[in-house]
């Protein structure tokens, strides 16, 4: 029985508990929240303990694994703590609001040895997984990207300060997909804006654009709102999430519903069942084999830094190159 313990029982803590709880191989031994009601609704669910506290959780209880499913701003000093030790770890992304911190935690895991994923969760999807293989040995000229939303109900999510902004906490899920049909991303050039929502209580961007050139040649273009309302992707004829991606004669479209797949003389609709990160996770952890994550965090911390650059380009105007960007805040490349 792999014995897990979970940090965090909000949002995700509980989304995560709801995959883990369908296997009988697993048990949610110890839950942490600092808001003790969340902890104690979630403990009563899984038959846990609960702590306030995650060091006294990490120093009492015996566990194979830990979730960190807490504000980003967190992160650091919680995953110092969990390799220190050697608990396997699932983390939230992002990693951190900082290139040289993000960096720090990896060097921590890699020591430690642990098997660990970031929460980049389309990668485990099946269709991700088809969409690769179609796209496998053809140049990508073009990527088109969109994530249409309203203000995040999460709070923490919400403030840029606490959360990074949209591309670094949301954005990113796409532009990691972009880095994995296109490879490394060479430069960035980010405009944002509060343009609708400036006479709000509202401490974020509310749109934003994010171009992207990559070292193999293709181009791409990302985009998002916070503008809208909360019905946003569940509408018909609406999708608010999806990621275009043009090939010779081939172009594959990704939401998170399905894979729609337009060649000359064909459109093929896949919407084969989502593959499942939490799963795979446990799998990789029994069999300790690391080889079954498929976002490690030395690839994770390659995400993050285009979107850190995203960030540095839309403050300041300037198109980032990402050599530079990355050995100025790391004297090392990624």
């Amino acid at each position: 029985m792999l014995k897990i313990g979970m940090i965090g029982a909000g949002r995700m803590g509980n989304l995560h508990k709801s995959k883990l709880v369908t296997r009988d191989d697993v048990a949610i031994t110890a839950v942490c929240d600092v808001i003790e009601d969340r902890a104690l609704r979630m403990a009563r669910e899984v038959g846990a303990k609960t702590y306030c506290d995650y060091i006294e959780m990490l120093d009492n209880e015996e566990l194979d694994a830990v979730y960190i499913n807490t504000p980003t701003i967190t992160h650091p000093e919680m995953v110092k703590e969990v390799t220190r030790r050697k608990k396997h770890l699932f983390l939230e992304k992002p990693l951190a609001l900082d290139l040289k911190v993000a960096f720090e935690m990896k060097k921590q895991v890699e020591e430690s040895g642990i098997i660990c994923t970031v929460g980049h969760m389309y990668r485990y999807r099946e269709t991700v997984r088809q969409m690769l293989q179609l796209l496998a040995g053809k140049p990508v000229a073009m990527l088109n990207a969109y994530w249409y939303w309203t203000i995040p109900p999460v709070p923490h999510i919400a403030d840029k300060d606490i959360g990074g902004g949209p591309v670094v906490d949301q954005i990113v899920h796409l532009i990691d997909l972009c880095r994995l049909a296109a490879g490394e991303v060479d430069t960035v050039k980010a405009s944002y804006t509060l343009n609708c929502r400036k006479d709000e209580d509202f401490n974020n961007w509310d749109g934003y654009a994010v171009n992207l050139t990559f070292k193999g040649g293709a181009v791409a273009s990302v985009t998002g709102t916070l503008a809208l309302y909360k019905e946003m992707g569940t509408q018909t004829f609406m999708e608010n999430i999806v990621l275009d991606i043009a090939a010779k004669d081939i172009m594959t479209r990704f939401t998170p519903k399905a894979l729609q797949v337009f060649t000359p003389n064909k459109v093929e609709i896949i919407d084969t069942p989502a593959g499942d990160i939490d799963h795979v996770f446990v799998d990789a952890v029994k069999a300790n084999d690391p080889g079954m994550i498929k976002c490690l965090i030395g690839d994770a911390i390659k995400t993050l830094a285009v979107t850190l650059a995203a960030n540095h380009s839309a403050q300041t105007g300037q198109i980032v190159k990402m050599d530079d960007f990355i050995y100025e805040r790391l004297n090392t490349l990624l």
